[in-house]
Parts: C-alpha cells; structure tokens; sequence
C-alpha cells in the first residue's frame, strides 16, 4: 500500500547555498527537512568560511512552516558563538516543488539562497503490508 505525499511536503535532503551581500563566494550547505503538515524541522550542515574557523563544519537546527508554496524557517547554529547568530529565510517553492528560492536576514544581514531538491520531486512513501496467504 503506497501513501501519496502532497508535492509541496518538503521532506528530504535538500542541497543549497546562500549569498553574502559582499564579495564573498556563496557558502554551500546540505538541510535535511521534516515536513509535518506544513510544520518544518529539520537540521542544516555547513562549512565555516570565517578566517579563524575556516573548513571547520557547522550544524544548525531548523524549525519553520511551510504555507502552501511559501516557505519560512529559522536556522539556529549550535554553540554560543555571536558570529553566528539565528537565520530567517523567507523563500518560495517552485511550480515543479524541487526548488525553494528567497533571501534569509539575521543581526545586520541579509542575502540571497537557493536550496534544490535531492531525487526531485517527494515519491510515494511506500509501507511494507505483510501480504495475506
């Protein structure tokens, strides 16, 4: 028995990048996103670009919503570090639901990011039913 999925759930492995709005190169990052109804957690993982923790990877949590096509979640790091504080990114889901595209602001900040869906569009959700003799 398979389980249909609405195309706007945005659970799965998502592969991303966001802009600085200084000549700075984008930094990329992997989120991996739970949508529960249009409720989002999830986990991201990056790598610092910061001189004094260059190549060091960083994780952050997510938690947001989903709204239809418009999407809305906050990235907090782990640690206590003010060079990283919380993230909002405010984005929209593409008509074929394998892109969200929008910027993301913090403390004095605010870019641009793109996240693309890794295996495209959410398949079915397939449970195993023991089959009856």
């Amino acid at each position: 028995m398979a389980e249909q999925q609405s195309p706007e759930n945005l659970t799965g492995i998502w592969h991303g990048q966001y802009n600085y709005p200084i000549a700075r190169p984008p930094v990329a990052f992997v989120a991996t996103l739970v949508d529960r109804g249009g409720v989002l957690t999830g986990a991201v993982t990056e790598t610092c670009e910061l001189p004094r923790r260059l190549g060091e990877i960083l994780n952050a949590a997510v938690s947001g919503q989903r709204d239809g096509r418009a999407v809305r979640f906050t990235k907090t790091y782990e640690g206590q570090d003010p060079a990283y504080p919380a993230v909002i990114y405010d984005g929209g889901l593409s008509e074929d639901c394998t892109e969200i595209e929008g910027t993301w602001r913090n403390a004095g900040w605010s870019g641009r990011f793109l996240m693309i869906r890794s295996g495209g569009k959410m398949a079915e959700i397939r449970r195993d039913v023991p089959e009856t003799v």
